[in-house]
């Protein structure tokens, strides 16, 4: 029978001790009662990272797994579940909503490629957004960069900028940038970590959508700082829902004009949400449809009446939700087939084709001619806790959109 250990996955404990589920069911682990849970989350959590999320007591959940163990009359089922994971690199990709379906299958057919030459890779790709499976939350429980995902590929300023994840593991050097020359629309924004530890993959360019034909009195924004305007009062829709709006508008915001300008955006918005329910929006002709939409440009692409519409970059540039990728500096080498891969031109031209603009040097700039990228910038990133950033700015954004009657356009 393998040991129950602290630094197995969740996935090799259950798989290898299937009698332990109960044990996990009875500390309140019921998302793994979820066999999708279990085989795609389940290959990235350590036991150690769970219980540290939980605040359980490691000591008394192993002696409870242990007793299942002994109790398990088969004893056949507890297989060597050390074997099942350990030799395989783990690839943990968080997507946006734009790559997700695409990229999954192109991961897929690698994964199926390393598989048959005997080079296994256990990898999960899911949409950003995909609560159930989201590995966000285990972050901040992470003690040691062994509990870490091989390589991570994930997008919007997240839990992975935050001051306690750099100071524990970017900053000591536990990864390395893999990215070679940037393509010159990139390097102008000084998309490159300059200190060399994120891997920049793509960015989520945010612009802004005009309906031309609602208030058609309003005229369209030149600047970011336009939608700042009390004329602009809730006329505008951004990715949100309920009390949370996105961190990847409400950061450039605040790095282009200010905490004081975020109370004048809030009250300018009268919604949020999804950018696939802005495009329904749009194309279905819907009541209650405002002038001004903020949405990733793939989406903005996607909207069938482009008649209705015209696609902004404001002056200072379509905001850059950042995609970016850890790779570990110990498995630098051991990985490089698969850094090879995700680095590849086939794989960044994807990308491009999907108005994500990407900086390999190789694929064609996609961004129209006089227009430009906003990055909020590597030194705004180091020097800040990203965090305390965006609770500050969503505390100050959610108070004054519900002091100004919250969602309601027109």
């Amino acid at each position: 029978m393998s040991p129950i250990h602290l630094d197995l996955s969740v996935k090799d404990c259950l798989d290898g001790h299937p009698e332990t589920l109960p044990v996990f069911q009875s500390f309140g682990f019921h998302d793994f009662d979820s066999p999708q849970v279990r085989d795609k989350l389940g290959p990235f959590l350590k036991l150690r990272t769970l219980l540290k999320f939980k605040r359980i007591d490691s000591e008394l959940f192993l002696t409870r797994c242990g007793q299942a163990a002994e109790a398990d009359s088969t004893g056949e089922l507890a297989s060597s579940a050390a074997d099942i994971q350990t030799a395989k690199p783990t690839l943990l990709a968080l997507l946006p909503c734009g790559l997700k379906v695409s990229l999954d299958r192109a991961l897929q057919t690698f994964a199926e490629q390393l598989a048959a030459s005997n080079a296994p890779l256990a990898y999960l790709a899911e949409g950003n957004v995909n609560h159930e499976l989201s590995y966000y939350p285990y972050v901040d429980s992470v003690e040691s960069v062994d509990e870490l995902p091989d390589l991570i590929l994930s997008s919007d300023l997240n839990a992975f900028y935050h001051r306690r994840f750099l100071e524990r593991f970017v900053l000591p050097g536990h990864f390395v940038s893999v990215n070679g020359s940037m393509h010159p629309r990139m390097a102008e924004i000084g998309y490159a970590d300059p200190r060399g530890h994120f891997t920049q993959f793509c960015a989520n360019a945010l612009v802004a959508v005009h309906v031309k034909d609602v208030r058609p009195e309003l005229a369209p924004p030149v600047s970011w700082a336009d939608f700042l305007q009390p004329e602009y009062r809730k006329s505008i829709i951004m990715r949100g829902q309920d009390s949370f709006f996105c961190s990847g508008v409400l950061v450039p915001f605040f790095r282009l004009f200010g905490l004081e300008a975020i109370p004048r955006l809030a009250a300018n918005v009268c919604g949020g949400t999804h950018p696939s329910q802005m495009v329904k929006m749009i194309d279905s002709r819907s009541e209650g449809c405002p002038p001004f939409f903020i949405m990733p440009w793939f989406f903005a692409r996607k909207i069938k009446a482009a008649e209705r519409i015209e696609i902004l970059f404001p002056e200072e540039g379509a905001f850059v939700s950042p995609v970016q990728l850890l790779v570990k500096k110990k498995k630098r080498a051991e990985l490089a087939q698969v850094v090879d891969f995700l680095m590849g031109k086939a794989l960044h031209q994807h990308c491009s084709d999907n108005f994500f603009p990407t900086p390999h040097p190789e694929v064609a700039d996609i961004v129209p001619a006089g227009k430009k990228l906003f990055w909020i910038g590597w030194d705004f990133i180091y020097e800040n806790d990203l965090e305390q950033v965006k609770q500050s700015v969503g505390e100050a954004f959610t108070t004054e959109y519900e002091r100004t009657g919250g969602a309601g356009c027109g």
